[in-house]
């Protein structure tokens, strides 16, 4: 009985961290690809955020369906923790990128938003494969 338990929150970690993983590589080729954009052609600083948003989605959607193809349940508490492993990793990596690592309120308000994003996405996913 506990070597079951243990395959299971085995198996569970693996489907976030690979989840987690797909989520933050997409990321990392939009972001890219929209930087390139960006570089030719005259964007108003006020789209960069938006679009930031709907790239981070796109990376959650994609990475939290890939997690559910093994199994479809608990949706909520499985995007939940998909969205808080993608916040961290993904902040790890971009605040290397800005060499800074200062940790602020918009950065709490992302956590939250983005663990609650990969919660509602999981719900989202679980529902329409049923």
């Amino acid at each position: 009985m506990n070597s079951k338990l243990i395959d299971k929150k085995n198996n569970l970690l693996v489907s976030i961290l690979k989840g987690t993983l797909v989520s933050v590589s997409i990321t990392l080729i939009l972001i890219l690809l929209f930087a390139l954009i960006i570089r030719f052609f005259n964007i108003a600083d006020s789209w960069i955020f938006p679009i930031n948003q709907i790239i981070k989605v796109i990376s959650l959607f994609i990475g939290i369906n890939i997690m559910l193809n093994t199994n479809k349940e608990k949706g909520f508490l499985k995007g939940l923790l998909l969205g808080l492993a993608y916040f961290f990793i993904s902040f790890v990596i971009f605040s290397i990128l800005q060499f800074s690592f200062s940790f602020g309120l918009n950065n709490f308000f992302d956590l939250i938003l983005t663990t609650l994003m990969g919660g509602l996405i999981g719900i989202i996913l679980v529902n329409i494969k049923k």
